[in-house]
Formats: C-alpha cells, structure tokens, sequence
C-alpha cells in the first residue's frame, strides 16, 4: 500500500491545482532553474546607438551643402562670371530666344585649369528670360587678361548652338580633324581641346620646318587670338595673306582686328578683298559696313547692310532698321 507523502493539505491542493505529481523523495531530481548569464551563450541587452553615431550623415550633408555654396558664391563674383554675363545679356541671339535676361545664375558643371601662365575656366550658367530658361556653357581664358574663347547656348527646346566670338566670320571656330602626321595635326588637336599653349608649340615646330607654311600661320593666328594676343593674331594673319593671298578666312580676321582697334581704313580694305574673294561673305558684307559708317560713309553703309541681309545674316537685317 503506498503511502502519501508527509504533506499538509494545504501543500497537496496546490500540487493538484498546478497538476503537478507528487515529488517522490526517492527518485526526486534536482531541477534548478537557470541562472541569468549561466547558460552558454551571453545575453546582454540591446542598447541604442549613441547620438554622435546617428548624426554622421546629417553633419557630412551639412558640410556638403557648405562646401556647394561657398563655391556658387565664389563663381557668381568671379571676374570670369561677370564677362560671361555682360556676354550673355548683349548676345542678340539668346535675346531673341528669351526676351529680356532677369537673371544669370552660376550652375554645375565648373571645372578651373591652369597651364604655366594660362588659366583656362569652363562655367556652366543658367539664364532666365522673360520668355522662358535656358543655358550657357562658357570657357575663358586668361594670358594677359580674360577672353571668351568658347561660348555654347542651350535654348529653350535644348538645341546647343555655338555663339562663340568669331565663329560668325564664316569659319569653322576649330579645325577639322587632320588624321595626317606631324605637328599641324597635333596643333588641330590641341586647339580643339582648348589647351592653346600646346597647340602653339605645335605650330611653332611646324613653321620652324617649314616657314612658308600658311596653314600654320592661320592657325597659330587663331591661336594668339584664343590668348588674348590681337597684335601677334594679326601679325599671324598678315603672313598668312602674303604667302596666300585668297585666304578668304584671314582677310576676315585682319578685317575684325581692324575694326576692334578702330582703324577702319584697313578694316574696309581687307573686308573688301574678302567679299570680292567669297561674294557671299554675308559677315564681310557687314563689318565692312559697320566701318564705312564709322568713316561717315552711310551710303556705303546702308548698301553693305542690305547685301548682308539680303544674304541672311539676321544681325544686318535688324541694323539695316536702325540706319537712317
């Protein structure tokens, strides 16, 4: 007969209600309960990730957003930004697309490169007009003082047109690709890289070989223009019209360079010989007006504007309204 455990009533109920067998004192095993940190592995608590940890990227942005707008403030009152400006609101072409400019505002890309004594600067600016918005890929170059050396408009249905100075003459702004060996085909490449100072070298080596050149002449001529050297440019351009005297291109330059310098009695013979050489010189047309009209020669003025604009140069057409 099996006997119950010494337990209180009490004692006896509890087991029942927990439904519990009786511990049999004989084969009782020993159930510990497990300790806290006794087990194999660790539990430790999850703490939080401190403040500094969580701050980083609010403090790299912060930095980030700093370093943008110091360099915006820097471009916008930079000697380079203020020409391209005064380029950009006189250009009749991006006012015809736009209206009126009311604002130009330093953009991304701006890249800054210097060479020896050449600092060549690419800015990247948003226009906006009353007509709508559009952009300006400038690049600047500094020799003896800053000079627009390329100059690229994005109108308002992002068609790129190049507004680079002297590009109206009626000559390619570069050269075209020489696949030929030698120094001109390294000059052309330099040049339409923009890096003048090795395009210079380049023709230097070419005329050294062969002085009667008058490709290399040309060519270095554009390059001194490019550098802010006008009087070199036109000594250039001037050998260039002695060793070939129907380059229509170089009459052209030595026509402009006269005109910037005020000698018009040079700027209308040059031009003169440019548009008897090419009679659809609608730019020679032109200038060769602006310099009659300087001489006190309206006639002759208002003549030459209307042959440039019967030939489709829209800047003639616009003048001719203005002429009395």
């Amino acid at each position: 007969m099996s006997t119950l455990p010494n337990m209180k009533l009490p004692d006896l109920l509890a087991q029942y209600r927990r439904r519990d067998r009786a511990p049999d004192p004989e084969n009782e095993k020993a159930y510990e309960p497990i300790q806290p940190g006794s087990g194999k592995k660790s539990y430790r608590p999850i703490r939080p990730k401190s403040g500094t940890a969580r701050g980083w990227p609010f403090l790299l942005a912060f930095i980030a957003l700093s370093v943008v707008l110091a360099l915006h403030e820097f471009v916008g009152n930079s000697e380079p930004f203020r020409i391209s400006s005064s380029f950009i609101k006189e250009n009749p072409s991006i006012r015809e697309d736009l209206g009126r400019v009311s604002e130009i505002r330093p953009w991304f890309p701006v890249s800054i490169k210097a060479t020896g004594n050449v600092i060549q600067v690419r800015l990247t600016l948003r226009i906006k007009g009353q007509n709508g918005a559009g952009k300006a890929f400038m690049t600047l170059v500094h020799v003896n003082d800053w000079r627009i050396a390329g100059a690229i408009y994005e109108n308002r249905q992002g068609r790129r047109i190049d507004l680079t100075p002297g590009k109206e003459r009626g000559e390619a702004s570069r050269p075209a690709s020489d696949t030929g060996e030698g120094g001109l085909a390294a000059g052309h490449s330099f040049f339409r890289q923009g890096d003048f100072p090795r395009a210079l070298a380049a023709y230097d080596r070419v005329l050294a070989a062969d002085p009667t050149n008058s490709t290399a002449y040309y060519w270095r001529g554009r390059t001194y223009d490019k550098m802010n050297l006008p009087d070199k440019a036109a000594a250039d351009f001037s050998k260039t019209v002695i060793l070939n005297p129907n380059h229509v291109e170089a009459h052209n330059w030595l026509g402009w360079l006269a005109e910037q310098e005020k000698r018009y009695d040079e700027c209308v013979a040059h031009l003169t010989r440019a548009v008897a050489l090419r009679a659809d010189n609608a730019w020679g047309y032109y200038h060769r007006g602006r310099c009659y009209y300087q001489q006190g020669k309206k006639m002759e003025a208002r003549q030459d504007a209307e042959r440039s604009c019967r030939l489709g140069y829209d800047q003639a057409c616009k003048t001719l309204k203005q002429l009395p």
